[in-house]
């Protein structure tokens, strides 16, 4: 009785073992590189609405959103964080991608409209965002967009505390129909679960 319970613990150890290094395998060498190629081809694709600057690391990468984060300087030497959200559309079902801009919770929304220049590459956006009487938040068929809207700041309407974009997921990932394919060939359930081991892994070899 002993050798059969010691047998069957064994079996599971080693089919546990196993199973981990295939998803580890599988999580590496087709989830990681293909989410990776296309967070890349995101980000220069956003190139045409915000301005992400190039040694700048994704701050958060999850499954379903992305976040960038960088310090902008006024001209008056004013320091204030932007951040930059967009959708990964990673999950088959998201026929849509939103891509926001925004400054931190309670953070100075005079400081963050001085920076929008020098961030903002959409003019559409831009100039939207310095017109408060007179935005122009139609659909910009030459950038993509569908959607363009802004949020402003509850002390002062004048100035914006973030702008959102919103895409078609089929327009916007022209181009990487190939990457996308890889990953809608995974039941979900075990493409979300192979991305946070994958991320979980990465953690674990980093200390963090």
């Amino acid at each position: 009785m002993r050798k059969v319970i010691f047998l069957s613990i064994s079996v599971l150890i080693a089919l546990s073992i196993f199973l981990g290094i295939i998803a580890e395998i599988i999580s590496f060498r087709l989830v990681k590189k293909t989410t990776d190629q296309i967070n890349l081809d995101l980000n220069k694709k956003f190139q045409q609405i915000v301005r992400i600057p190039a040694v700048v690391p994704p701050s958060f990468r999850g499954f379903y959103q992305t976040t960038y984060s960088w310090e902008m300087e006024t001209p008056q030497k004013e320091v204030i964080k932007v951040i930059f959200t967009h959708d990964t559309g990673f999950s088959k079902s998201q026929s849509t991608i939103v891509a926001t801009l925004s400054m931190e919770p309670g953070a100075d929304a005079s400081l963050f409209n001085k920076v929008l220049p020098a961030v903002v590459s959409d003019s559409q956006a831009l100039s939207s965002a310095q017109d408060f009487e007179h935005p122009n938040l139609s659909a910009n068929n030459q950038i993509g967009y569908k959607k363009l809207s802004l949020d402003h700041s509850a002390s002062d309407a004048s100035k914006v505390t973030q702008i959102t974009w919103e895409f078609d997921k089929s327009q916007l990932t022209e181009g990487d129909e190939v990457l996308y394919n890889k990953l809608e060939r995974i039941p979900q359930p075990v493409l979300k679960l192979l991305y946070s081991f994958k991320e979980l892994t990465i953690k674990a070899f980093s200390g963090n």
